[in-house]
């Protein structure tokens, strides 16, 4: 299992949504990574969080890939239909394959 701060930052991708409100997604290092993706454990869903916290366990058919949260704040809203459709990581598709948005308060 892959389990490093900096491979989680790496893996990830980051959108302002509106002030103070940042979206996270799974890049394209996330995916060579792990490879197709299998399945999806959250390890936290609401509350304050600190860089560094898990977030999501992504298991694909080479690697396994726990993400960390590159930044602090408050959890405002994950995408939950992830765990029923974990390809979707697999995909380009900023509007499915983003997994939290966070709020800087």
């Amino acid at each position: 299992m892959i389990d490093r701060l900096e491979t989680s930052a790496d893996a990830l991708w980051l959108t302002p949504q509106a002030p103070g409100v940042v979206r996270l997604g799974f890049a394209d290092h996330g995916r060579q990574l792990v490879g197709p993706v299998q399945r999806l454990t959250w390890q936290t869903q609401t509350g304050h969080v600190r860089l560094g916290d898990p977030f999501l366990l992504v298991t694909g058919s080479k690697d396994t890939l726990m993400l960390r949260f590159p930044l602090a704040g408050r959890i405002k809203r994950i995408n939950a239909a992830l765990v029923d459709h974990p390809d979707r990581l697999d995909t380009h598709n900023d509007a499915l394959d983003w997994m939290v948005e966070l709020d800087d308060e």
